[in-house]
């Protein structure tokens, strides 16, 4: 990615700059490397390296000046990125001892080795470094950022589907792509392709100066062969990294003036779309600059109302090298408006850049200044209630982000979907666009229905879901029992209940939900099917009382109210049953009391069955008393003293049974 905040802004930290200072310090006394120093410190590492390399080959025995030039070669190489040359000039440096005088070249070398994916040499070198009297939290990291580098790219845990952009990257720097447009099917990126306007040579890059390239997508979603915009917006200077307002109006982008070979003027400027071209290009002044001031403007991205115009900036007051701050609209407009820093939960101590504002106030930018797979990496914070409020920041996952750099995120409106810029191995050019998608979650429900006796499954049977909007389908069982919705019936975010029906059986039924999960599911379930039996005692969740009472036992032991909601439930499903709840004493009392407390019992139940919605004439209460119990007086006394209890209760009970199942509701 080219340098400044339209390009490449300054990859590297403060220790970076301390280091080149003191380098520099010592180096740069010596007439022959002075050129070469002069375009490395501004920057113009395409130049640099040149100079550096051509250096190298005339020195013959000042070991010390000739491993400098390695190492610089191999700096302005890396800074290039071109990270295959940049290992050749460090091994280079190395053998000739460079490492003795500083052990920094081993942490470079294996961040070259690292951009170009081989990991288990990288920690080689950056182990070397440490060894070398490093700094030693630095090396750790390195080696634990490479170890996680190389697990994503084997086991990769996300389902984004990453693929390049291969009819709109050039040999050159492609980067920095945005939407516009109805359908956001316009795209505007910056390149450094030859097509661009300026024809001088730009010393960062040794290519031409950036230009913005518009792109139009045809009903296919296929890309126009880019063009630059119009001349209001292409200079000879360098322009990129865009944006628009909501309704495509207005066109936000960075200009980065051409001065002596420098590009240290970047501002963000704006142009109001005229027809197919745009009017006149305006500087924000964001800035009132004046000789002395460097500071670099850019990367403007606006939120979904335009009221909020968040940009990239070196300015005083930050917290890093390169920070997020933002100005507000006044009236519509940002004229006069004062920057403020985004703050501490957003900017880190390294380069925070690239912001991307979606349409759902989700917040993306790139960093270096946070732990992450690589040099910048992306991340996203997500909306909270509140302006400019956001959630604790998190990185994307493998493959959005590589041990490359990876930059300048864009959503297309309203879809898990857009494009990014990244260096990463196997790219056409320096940088090149990346379209990503995140494809929807697949879900299949399997339904399995047997008889809850014989095992055998149930053909036919009928299992109808119905949604949480009371929208209702219903499917049959094939000859195996089975039901298998796989071809998108389910999807995110669905919540639904399933009831299972079967000619002569008891329905049953549960809710089945895809809320809350992250990966592609098979919900399988198996229901059993108890064929009816009129008069037999079915199973049910145990329904107790206390000595004597009719009320519902509800203690840590047992919740009687909740038993009973089995029965309810199994109604519900069950439309055409009617039951009879038979209440059942134990022996102590009087077999006239127990009767009666039976039958209460009893009625107790009907009574909430009734309370929940189920019809009165649907239940027959019978209280039997202790005319049958479970266990015999004799078998209780038999029982040591602390279990006889227990036994009683046990003879306490309720049971139902389906006595008809020929009632029709309404009737």
């Amino acid at each position: 990615m080219p340098t400044n905040l339209q390009a490449s802004v300054a990859r590297w930290s403060a220790t970076f700059f301390l280091f080149m200072f003191a380098a520099l310090a010592v180096f740069a006394q010596s007439d022959e490397t002075a050129e070469a120093d002069r375009a490395f410190e501004r920057r113009g590492y395409f130049e640099a390296a040149r100079e550096y390399v051509a250096l190298y080959a005339q020195i013959k025995s000042d070991v010390g000046l000739k491993g400098y030039c390695a190492y610089q070669a191999g700096e302005s190489y890396r800074l290039h990125h071109e990270p295959e040359m940049a290992t050749e000039w460090y091994d280079k440096a190395i053998g000739l001892k460079y490492g003795d005088r500083d052990n920094r070249v081993f942490l470079v070398y294996g961040d070259a080795l690292r951009d170009q994916e081989a990991f288990d040499e990288a920690i080689e070198m950056y182990a070397r470094y440490e060894n070398a009297g490093g700094d030693s939290q630095v090396a750790e990291n390195r080696i634990e950022q490479a170890d996680l580098a190389a697990i994503m790219i084997e086991e990769p845990e996300s389902r984004y589907i990453v693929e390049p952009m291969v009819l709109l990257n050039s040999a050159s720097y492609d980067f920095c792509p945005t939407f516009t447009g109805k359908d956001g099917d316009e795209l505007v990126f910056a390149s450094s392709r030859e097509s661009s306007t300026g024809t001088a040579e730009d010393p960062i890059t040794g290519q031409a100066y950036m230009d913005l390239f518009h792109s139009d997508m045809d009903k296919k979603g296929r890309w126009s062969e880019p063009e630059p915009l119009s001349n209001t917006i292409c200079t000879e200077h360098n322009e990129g990294s865009a944006c628009f307002d909501s309704n495509g109006k207005t066109i936000y982008f960075t200009r980065c003036m051409e001065m002596d070979g420098s590009n240290l003027a970047c501002d963000i400027y704006f142009a109001k779309k005229q027809g197919s071209g745009y009017g006149a290009s305006m500087a924000l002044g964001i800035i009132n600059r004046d000789e002395n001031d460097s500071s670099q403007v850019g990367h403007p991205t606006l939120s979904p109302d335009d009221n909020i115009l968040i940009f990239a900036s070196d300015m005083p007051g930050g917290f890093g090298g390169k920070d997020l701050w933002y100005v507000e609209a006044i009236d519509g407009s940002f004229a006069g408006a004062v920057a403020q820093n985004l703050g501490a939960s957003i900017n880190t101590a390294g380069d925070d850049m690239f912001p991307h504002y979606r349409d759902n106030g989700d917040l993306y930018w790139s960093t270096n200044g946070r732990e992450g797979l690589g040099e910048l990496d992306i991340w996203k914070a997500e909306a909270r209630e509140g302006k400019l409020a956001w959630a604790e920041p998190k990185a994307l996952p493998f493959p959005l982000n590589t041990a490359n750099d990876d930059f300048a995120i864009s959503f297309r409106e309203g879809a898990e979907e857009g494009m990014f810029a990244s260096n990463r191995v196997g790219g056409k050019g320096g940088d090149d666009l990346y379209s990503f998608k995140l494809p929807p979650l697949e879900f299949c429900y399997q339904a399995y229905v047997y008889d809850y006796d014989t095992g055998m499954p149930l053909s036919g049977a009928t299992v109808t879901l119905e949604s949480k909007d009371g929208s209702s389908n219903s499917f049959t069982t094939d000859s195996e029992g089975e039901l298998s919705l796989c071809d998108g019936e389910i999807g995110e975010g669905m919540t639904f209940s399933a009831d299972v029906a079967f000619e002569g059986y008891i329905g049953t039924g549960d809710v089945v939900t895809t809320e809350g999960l992250t990966e592609s599911t098979t919900l399988a379930r198996e229901y059993l099917l108890k064929e009816i039996v009129l008069n037999k005692e079915y199973d049910m969740p145990v329904v107790l009382y206390p000595l004597g009472s009719a009320e519902l036992l509800i203690d840590a032991s047992v919740n009687s109210a909740d038993s009973l909601n089995y029965l309810v439930d199994l109604l519900e499903r069950n439309e055409n049953l009617v039951i009879q709840l038979e209440a059942h004493t134990d022996s102590r009392g009087s077999a006239s009391a127990n009767k009666k407390l039976s039958q209460d019992r009893a009625e107790t139940c009907v009574n909430y069955l009734a309370e929940k919605g189920i019809a009165a004439e649907r239940m027959v209460p019978v209280g039997y008393g202790e005319d049958a119990l479970l266990v015999s007086d004799a078998e209780i006394n038999r029982l040591p003293a602390d279990e006889r209890e227990r036994a009683h209760q046990r003879n306490r009970r309720t049971v139902f049974k389906i006595i008809r199942f020929d009632y029709k509701p309404g009737e």
